[in-house]
């Protein structure tokens, strides 16, 4: 599991109070109990923590959606 996916883990898990171990990478959000306006918290919880913006057109229905954008950003970032 990569650390990007473990951060995320811990956001949810502390944000919606859910066991990190319990958040499947390739479940849809609703599975979790977030809904759209929940995922848009979340998303701007994991820009502030990644200190990124993330593109707003993307489709993101997991979390393996999210830190594979997150990474991408990140990678782009370094360049």
């Amino acid at each position: 599991m990569s650390a990007t996916l473990e951060t995320l883990q811990r956001l949810i898990a502390d944000k919606y109070d859910i066991d990190p171990a319990t958040l499947d990478p390739d479940k849809p959000f609703a599975d979790f109990g977030v809904d759209s306006l929940g995922l848009v918290e979340l998303l701007f919880s994991v820009e502030d923590h990644f200190d990124i913006d993330l593109p707003q057109d993307r489709p993101l229905a997991t979390l393996k959606d999210v830190a594979a954008l997150v990474d991408e950003v990140l990678a782009s970032k370094k360049s």
